[in-house]
């Protein structure tokens, strides 16, 4: 009871009426299958296009023997969306044996030529900070001319500009040959020395420092097409004033303004003669402490008029993969980074962001960070070029098993393949698409069974040596199965290749589903998803007469028909699940009880733990009556008025004492449905006044 403690008004509000119950969505689908590229793990993401589907899972599968048979999910998920699906689920599958591609770069330098070095030029204006370039560093230069390496001889630098990152050298880099801008830029540079100073071998050579390890963020062969460039870069620059102390362990740099500077990163000091590299320890107003060895009485003095420039150094990263088939690239960039464990700049956290690249070896186990933090274990491509990914990037030894696409089960948000499915509740349609194996298909039907909340779309058999499945295959195929929860349609259908334009035989499930969100969008679920034209596809891979389809239809296989010779295109002529119960024969009829069971599920939860009495009784059965109500006026059930159509029984006849001692609510529902006109009857005789017609 509420208690009313002190004199006043006191406002309260309260239900006015029964809580609205409101209609689950049935359109959402479900896909299972092989993909180019994408997670394998983890909730199934959602796509809401193609275009989306291609950024982030890829485009057509390479061709490959042993795929076979599994390569249809991207043209059947370009068929869904052609024929008006809309929010999609996509859980990939891998075979096994599938790896990563990864890449094992070197720390050093990265940098390129920003424009053009004509043969005989002594200065050469760079792409890059200048960091790790200084007065005695040695360079080369290297293009390509037809395929073959171009070098240029080693020089020496004289002088360097940070502002213009122009370096001078001693000697022309070439009497004889021109590079072009980007061309690339190997230093002799290899690490620091005790000092912090620079230190370097007479000849330019590729670094052997570790660096960060990378790997493509899935498996697969397109891991071997990413393109990842490393680049220098600095997120504060400053200028240097005064040393304000030096002791063994440390320095305090005063500069000109500290801002932009951090405890963790390391600063570059360049003198315009020499550089330093240091580790930040703190930072107060525009002091910067630095960890040692202490400098000489000269060190950080400037070797002319400019001054001396302080600079951060960090390190990005632009990431890419090209998809050739799809025509399309996905680029990323990650800025700011280190390997000092900074917050918000820590290499790792930023890459968790990336979906094309992730840290590692392509193990499970992480590798350690490089040993050093410095800006000599930056990572770094040689020639400035792209960092490559050359090791691993399969996609599997062996062709997918039904058990690849169950998945496996870790625990919840680590689920694979159709068990990741299990985990999303607004899925209603599951389809494998092109994938006829029977253990795939009982696994299909195993989940809508055990969920009772989506409905299966089964994919024909293909037939033996290219050609369609016979009318034997099909039915031997239907008799696999006896489920109210799945329905299989024949035949195949064309499509054109992604790769080569040619037409290609795959499973229809993926254009079918697309036609069940359509239809449900337009018409409602309880319209049988049938007589409906199907978009996006070349012709059927067997064209199925009136006669054929007297064979298939009794059993309850939905065959799709040409009928472009009656103008009336290419549709979906069937509307069986495959069961052999007759009350469930139809589609619709089936999704229209999913669809009022989860509805009614949902809708209903706010009632649990109220008190269980005729008042209860009440609500809840009023809530159920104008909900039913809403699905009769939308033609779904059947009847002149909507005590015809249905009826909700809650009250004493639907509780025993038994019921209610133990925390039972009852109630009975009984509805109507519609079912579609499958058979159109014309029975027309003659009379003598004319012709009588009688339709049923």
């Amino acid at each position: 009871m509420v208690e009313y403690l002190a004199p006043g008004v006191i406002v309260q509000e309260v239900n006015s009426g029964p809580s609205p119950i409101q209609g689950v969505g049935t359109s959402t689908t479900g896909f299972v299958g092989l993909t180019r590229r994408g997670p394998i793990s983890g909730r199934p993401l959602l796509i809401t296009d193609h275009g989306s589907f291609v950024r982030t899972f890829g485009g057509a599968l390479p061709p490959d023997p042993m795929l076979d048979g599994f390569r249809d999910l991207p043209d059947g998920v370009r068929g869904f969306f052609a024929n008006g699906g809309r929010r999609l689920y996509v859980s990939r599958v891998v075979p096994g044996g599938a790896t990563v591609a990864t890449a094992a770069p070197t720390g050093g330098v990265t940098t390129t030529t920003r424009s053009a070095v004509l043969r005989n030029a002594t200065t050469a204006q760079l792409t890059g900070l200048l960091r790790g370039i200084g007065v005695g560093t040695t360079l080369q230069l290297r293009t390509e001319r037809d395929g073959i390496e171009v070098l240029s001889d080693v020089v020496t630098v004289t002088a360097t500009d940070a502002g213009t990152r122009t370096v001078t050298v001693g000697a022309a880099f070439s009497t004889t040959v021109d590079f072009p801008s980007g061309a690339g830029v190997l230093t002799g540079s290899t690490g620091l020395g005790a000092d912090g100073a620079i230190t370097g071998t007479a000849t330019p050579a590729v670094s052997a420092i570790a660096s960060i390890q990378l790997a493509a963020h899935d498996p697969g062969s397109w891991g071997r097409d990413l393109q990842v460039t490393a680049t220098q870069e600095a997120a504060a620059r400053t200028e240097f004033v005064a040393i304000d102390s030096a002791a063994v362990g440390d320095t305090k740099l005063r500069v000109l303004n500290a801002a932009g500077f951090y405890p963790g990163a390391w600063i570059e000091i360049d003198t315009g003669a020499d550089k330093f590299y240091r580790p930040v320890l703190s930072v107060a107003g525009s002091v910067l402490t630095v960890d040692g060895p202490a400098p000489g009485a000269t060190d950080y003095d400037p070797a002319g008029a400019t001054p001396t420039r302080v600079s951060s150094c960090e390190f990005g990263l632009a990431v890419s993969y090209t998809d050739a088939a799809a025509r399309t690239t996905v680029s990323e960039r990650f800025s700011g980074m280190t390997i000092a464990q900074v917050p918000g700049r820590y290499f790792r956290d930023v890459l968790a962001g990336s979906n094309l690249v992730v840290y590692g070896d392509g193990t499970t186990t992480l590798p350690a960070d490089p040993a050093s933090s410095d800006p000599f274990s930056f990572p770094a491509g040689t020639f400035g070029g792209a960092i490559t990914f050359g090791t691993g990037g399969s996609d599997g030894t062996s062709a997918p098993v039904a058990s690849d696409f169950v998945g496996t089960d870790p625990g919840p948000g680590r689920r694979s393949g159709l068990l990741a499915l299990e985990e999303v509740d607004e899925v209603a349609i599951l389809a494998a698409p092109g994938v006829s194996d029977q253990g795939v298909q009982l696994a299909l039907i195993e989940q809508c069974e055990l969920l009772m909340d989506r409905f299966a779309v089964l994919d024909p058999v293909p037939g033996t040596a290219g050609q369609p499945a016979t009318l034997t295959q099909i039915t031997d195929q239907r008799n696999l199965y006896d489920s109210k929860y799945a329905a299989l349609y024949y035949p195949r259908v064309l499509v054109a290749d992604d790769r080569t334009g040619a037409p290609r035989a795959i499973g229809p499930s993926g254009h079918i589903c697309g036609v069940y969100a359509r239809t449900d969008n337009t018409r409602g679920v309880h319209k049988a998803p049938a007589n409906e034209v199907i978009g996006g596809v070349l012709g059927f891979e067997a064209v199925i007469s009136k006669g054929q389809q007297e064979i298939l239809n009794p059993v309850n296989v939905n065959v799709l028909r040409d009928l472009r010779t009656q103008h009336r295109g290419l549709r979906i002529y069937g509307a069986r699940c495959l069961t052999s119960d007759p009350m469930w024969n139809y589609i619709n009829v089936r999704r229209l009880f999913i669809f009022l069971e989860e509805s009614l599920d949902e809708g209903t939860q706010p009632y649990v733990f109220e008190p269980n009495d005729e008042r209860l009784w009440a609500r809840i059965r009023d809530s159920v009556t104008i909900f039913l109500t809403r699905i009769w006026r939308d033609g779904a059930l059947m009847g002149s008025k909507p005590e015809e159509a249905f009826f909700v029984r809650c009250d004493r006849s639907t509780h025993s004492d038994d019921d209610i001692l133990n925390g039972r609510l009852i109630m009975e529902i009984g509805v109507r449905p519609v079912r579609p006109a499958e058979f159109v009857v014309i029975r027309i005789g003659q009379w003598l006044g004319g012709s009588s017609v009688q339709e049923l």
